[in-house]
This record gives C-alpha cells, sequence and structure tokens, in this order.
C-alpha cells in the first residue's frame, strides 16, 4: 500500500521493502547540513532505504520487539541537493530561448542529473515517528509521537499508532503538496489511497491517559 501511494504521487523512483536488515536507520544528533548530507549519501549509496523518491529523498521504515513491547521507528529524510528551475537552468547556461528549439533544451534539462545543474537546501525537512515504551512519562514524552527537525526536544504527541501509509501520506502532503493536490480530487474516496486513518491502531490504555487528552496531539 505505501508502494502504489507514492507510485500515484508520481514520486516513486526505487523501493527496497526488507524485513529485519541491518542499516544505519534513525540517526540522531545530525547538527549541521554538511553532515545531513553526508548522511542521506551513504544512505543512498548503501541503498538502505524502503521507499526511495524521484528527488533521492527516502523514507525508512522499522518495526522490533523489546520483551513484550513493539517499537515502531519510521524515517523520511528530504535531499538537501535539489535540482534548479528550468528557468535558472537557462538563466544558468545563457540560453535564449527566442532562438532555440525549447523541446529540445527541456529533454536536456530532464536528463540532467549532474550536482551543477542542483542548489543546497538550507533546511531539509527530517521527520521521525517513534513508538517506544522506554522513557515514556505523560504530557511529556508520549508513547506514539512525531519528531519534525533534528532536534529530540520537539515531539508532537499521536494517539494512534501510525501505519507506515498513514506516515507517507502525511509527509506527501505536507512536503509535495502539488503531487498530492494532483490526485486527491480523484482519491478522496478510494480507501486504497486515502483512509489511511481507520487503519490505524488504537494505543494501549496504559499508555494513553486522560491528562494527554488535554494536551494538543495528532490524531
Amino acid at each position: 500500500m505505501v508502494t502504489l501511494l507514492v507510485e500515484k504521487c508520481d514520486l516513486l523512483k526505487d523501493a527496497i521493502l526488507k524485513q529485519n536488515r541491518n542499516r544505519s536507520c534513525i540517526k540522531r544528533n545530525i547538527e549541521n547540513i554538511a553532515e545531513f548530507k553526508s548522511y542521506v549519501d551513504e544512505i543512498l549509496f548503501r541503498q538502505e532505504y524502503d521507499i526511495l523518491l524521484k528527488d533521492d529523498s527516502f523514507f525508512q521504515f522499522e518495526r522490533n520487539m523489546r520483551g513484550d513491547q513493539i517499537v515502531y521507528k519510521y524515517v523520511f529524510m528530504q535531499n538537501p541537493l535539489i535540482k534548479i528551475s528550468f528557468d535558472d537552468y537557462c538563466k544558468k547556461y545563457q540560453i535564449d530561448l527566442e532562438y532555440e528549439d525549447i523541446d529540445c533544451i527541456k529533454d536536456i534539462y530532464n536528463e540532467d542529473e549532474s550536482e551543477e545543474v542542483c542548489k543546497m537546501l538550507n533546511f531539509p525537512l527530517y521527520i521521525r515517528y517513534d513508538v517506544d515504551d522506554r522513557g515514556y512519562i505523560p504530557n511529556l514524552h508520549s508513547y506514539s509521537h512525531l519528531h519534525i527537525g533534528v532536534s529530540e526536544d520537539i515531539r508532537i504527541p499521536v494517539s494512534k499508532i501510525l501505519s507506515p501509509p498513514a506516515f507517507v501520506n502525511l509527509v506527501i502532503k505536507m512536503v509535495y503538496p502539488s503531487n498530492w493536490k494532483h490526485i486527491i480530487s480523484a482519491s478522496l474516496n478510494d480507501s486504497k489511497i486515502y483512509d489511511f486513518k481507520r487503519l490505524c491502531e488504537k494505543l494501549p490504555d496504559k499508555f494513553w491517559n486522560s491528562c494527554e487528552l488535554r494536551d494538543v496531539f495528532l490524531t
């Protein structure tokens, strides 16, 4: 279902969905853009992603047991190296479209994947979702929570256990709004594409209490 959603949004480049494989998933304490880029490059080189997008951003999913508790970790990392626009490409190479074959130039632009036609994002997105009983403290460290950015102190409580499709859905809506808008009208009534919330599991009662219901949370 995850692959189908990404494919429907015209974002899928590759998928390697394997269980229990060794990889350097969920790196923490990324301190600067150079380290962020280095980590992304390492993941891409080792093919340690589960879903690779056309811009070489990627998703990783992990589900493991710790004693009698299931631990979930999902990650989205945005590739900080993005391709410049077609207009900027023409300016860079001083292409005068009044005298050039536009379709031919666009074909060259589309096929050019060199770093020379890319720019570095100052603030690439790092989104991580955790479900972990270790360190659980109501209203402080929720059992199910979402991180946006590399700071460990940003934790948005989530009142359900997100499925991988629900996490992917959330990321695509936030990071690739034009792709999402393209399919949303045709997919609102398609349960395979849109109705992910219904498939998310309820949290165990011992990890979601009345105090947390008074807090701000995602559901």
